[in-house]
């Protein structure tokens, strides 16, 4: 269950990023450099390759739950770091880090038990 809605996750996450790219919603006036639109469309295509990948059953859940916190610290040092984001940049970046949190601690204790 927590594989599967990982996956989805992801997935919708790598939608959103193509399409708010696609369609100018999100563009690098949104984020610190170097990001721009081009690598925000590159990330949301990877993340739809890699959701793919956690669905098909490819990545372990071990995997996932130290994937997952690893990048959600990446993204609050990110968040914390940096000031050029605008507010929906740092939306976007804060709510997935939130949401990578609540799914590495959920599978985290899956296997700790």
């Amino acid at each position: 269950m927590l594989v599967r809605l990982d996956a989805i996750f992801e997935g919708i996450l790598g939608a959103v990023l193509v399409l708010a790219a696609a369609t100018g919603a999100l563009d690098g006036s949104d984020f610190p450099q170097p990001v721009d639109s081009v690598v925000l469309l590159i990330v949301g295509v990877l993340l739809l390759v890699v959701g793919l990948a956690i669905w098909t059953g490819r990545v372990g859940l071990r995997q996932l739950a130290l994937g997952n916190a690893a990048t959600a610290l990446a993204a609050v040092v990110w968040l914390a770091a940096e000031s050029a984001f605008s507010a929906a940049g740092a939306t976007v970046v804060a709510v997935t880090a939130a949401c990578l949190t609540a799914l590495a601690a959920a599978q985290a204790a899956t296997f700790l038990r």
